[in-house]
Formats: C-alpha cells, sequence, structure tokens
C-alpha cells in the first residue's frame, strides 16, 4: 500500500522523528521504516485527509492500536466517527473511564448505547458523578436514577 502526499497535506507539523521528511513522500514507506507504530499512523489519518480512507483504517486496526488511540481517533476525526470504529473500540474493551471520556468529549458518541456500553462497565459512583456534572447529554433522568442506585449500593457497603 502507498499513499503519497506532500508535507502541506498535513494539518499539523509531525513530531521530532518526522523531521527529516522530504516534501513529497509515501507516509506508509515513512511509518513502516520508523517501526510501523499505530499511533503514528492515527495521527497521520487526523491530520491528513488524503489517509482518511477504509484502506488505510484497515491497515490501522491491523497495527492492533489499543483502545485509547482509537478513542482519540474517533474523539478527533470525523472520518472515523462510525458505528464500525465504535464497535472496534469496544471490542478492545476500554475501561470505564475512558468511555467516559470519550462521551463527553465527543458528540457522535453521546447516543444512549453508549450510555448503556458506559454502565455496563460498572463505573465507579465518582466517575458518573463526575459524567453527570460535566457532560450534558448525561443529565437525563435515566443516568440519575443510575447514579441514585449507586448511591443506595456505596451506603449499603459502608455499613
Amino acid at each position: 500500500m502507498k499513499l503519497i502526499i506532500k508535507k502541506t497535506d498535513l494539518l499539523e507539523t509531525p513530531c521530532e522523528r518526522y523531521n527529516d521528511l522530504p516534501n513529497q513522500f509515501d507516509a506508509i514507506e515513512e511509518i513502516t521504516k520508523r517501526g510501523n507504530r499505530s499511533e503514528d499512523v492515527n495521527w497521520l489519518i487526523i491530520n491528513c485527509e488524503f489517509a482518511q480512507t477504509n484502506e488505510i483504517l484497515e491497515y490501522y486496526k491491523s497495527l492492533k492500536p489499543s483502545f485509547d488511540d482509537v478513542r482519540l481517533l474517533i474523539a478527533h476525526c470525523e472520518f472515523a466517527q462510525t458505528n464500525e470504529m465504535l464497535e472496534y473500540y469496544k471490542s478492545l474493551n476500554p475501561l470505564y473511564n475512558d468511555v467516559r471520556w470519550l462521551i463527553a468529549n465527543c458528540n457522535f458518541a453521546q447516543t444512549n448505547e453508549m450510555l448503556e456500553y458506559y454502565k455496563w462497565l460498572n463505573p465507579s459512583f465518582d466517575d458518573v458523578v463526575w459524567l453527570i456534572t460535566h457532560c450534558n447529554f448525561a443529565q437525563n433522568y435515566e443516568m440519575l436514577e443510575y447514579l441514585e442506585s449507586l448511591k443506595k449500593i456505596k451506603m449499603k457497603n459502608r455499613h
């Protein structure tokens, strides 16, 4: 696979490890030469519209990115804001606080399905408080009811 781009095709300046890039280069070849890291492909997808293809996404997934990396990709790249990518993210078994961050910071992830997934992960009482306090989408009756049920459990465990 090749992805020939110019430095001017990038929205941001690459990190120091990529300072030596020529004006025009094969982005996939350069990433491969520098360790074939999923974080670098993540950055490329976010910062280059020419890298926003299903082929590059499949290449990215083949590098086994962490759930943190996938969360950031979904949050910062509209192209990656698909139900398929959310399902892929969930398949990586993210921690509840990671899911909370995604819901709070990405409008695309503000769905009832994602709130149900978050609750399924058994978040802490304090984490749910944070989500409700910082995310308007989570300020609803169902979440307040869920918080109340956690409060009862917390109080019960104190005795």
